[in-house]
């Protein structure tokens, strides 16, 4: 079993132990989570109240409940997922794939940032020296951003990664 972090609880919502949730959509799709320091939880009803998504779990009946339950972080496990179209990609599946510039490893990616518009990669570089070794941010953005089985390709980008 591998679980992936796919978001976190946020405040209560109204008094039948409903919960704000702030992350992936793909909660939609799954019947349960795994809860920081509770564990696995079915999920009961889903709902969006203009932009936002309440849960409600089974167990979490009361504000009081759902209120113990507030910023932790909730999980799915990766069998659970549901597959995705061409060319979207799961955040915990680009973590740790390398980066390569024209052929030649450049970094590694770390993190992934979400900038509004478009999300970010996080590379550290992982050459010789010491400014190598930097992380710098690169949009995931096509064309000049590939990412195939096993590695991303970044076109060459003058100054980033000299």
């Amino acid at each position: 079993m591998r679980l992936v972090e796919i978001g976190r609880f946020g405040a209560p919502f109204a008094l039948k132990g409903g919960l704000k949730f702030r992350g992936e959509p793909v909660l939609l799709h799954l019947e349960r989570v795994y809860v920081e320091g509770h564990g696995w939880r079915a999920v009961e009803d889903l709902y969006r109240v203009g932009e936002e998504l309440v849960v409600h779990l089974a167990g979490v009946e009361s504000r009081e409940l759902a209120e113990a339950l507030v910023g932790l972080r909730v999980y799915a496990e990766v069998a659970d997922l549901p597959p995705l179209e061409e060319g979207r990609y799961y955040y915990f599946a680009l973590m740790g794939l390398p980066v390569y510039v024209e052929g030649e490893q450049v970094g590694e990616v770390v993190d992934i940032l979400d900038a509004g518009a478009q999300d970010v990669l996080v590379i550290r570089g992982v050459r010789e020296r010491l400014r190598d070794r930097a992380e710098r941010l690169v949009p995931l953005q096509a064309p000049y951003v590939r990412v195939e089985e096993g590695a991303i390709h970044v076109e060459p980008i003058p100054g980033l990664f000299d």
